[in-house]
């Protein structure tokens, strides 16, 4: 767990503002943008598809999510990476509303 734990970390404390630095500031970026970004910082891909939840639409995380593992247990690991949610993270507490279907919230229509 602490491999996983320490790439989520860089992931979401590293990546966010080298994205913003490489393509501008997005609600949700492509995977290939985030594939890129992450091997130019040589960060590990074994976990991309926290990256993908975390930086790109929702088909794109769906699409690329383990079958083995679900939004909410994605989302108390990067929770306890921190002790924020993903919500809480990226967001702040304002934005996080209750009744969570699972969901991220994402690609409700932010973004390109």
């Amino acid at each position: 767990m602490f491999g996983k734990k320490s790439t989520i970390r860089k992931y979401k404390f590293k990546l966010r503002p080298a994205l913003a630095k490489r393509y501008g500031g997005s609600a949700t970026y492509t995977k290939p943008q985030v594939d890129k970004t992450i091997d130019e910082m040589g960060f590990n891909k074994r976990h991309a598809h926290y990256a993908y939840l975390m930086y790109c639409d929702v088909a794109t995380y769906k699409a690329n999510t383990p079958e083995n593992e679900s939004t909410e247990s994605m989302n108390h690991v990067i929770a306890s990476v921190s002790g924020v949610g993903l919500f809480r993270a990226l967001f702040g507490s304002s934005s996080a509303s209750g009744g969570d279907d699972g969901g991220s919230g994402f690609g409700d229509g932010g973004g390109d």
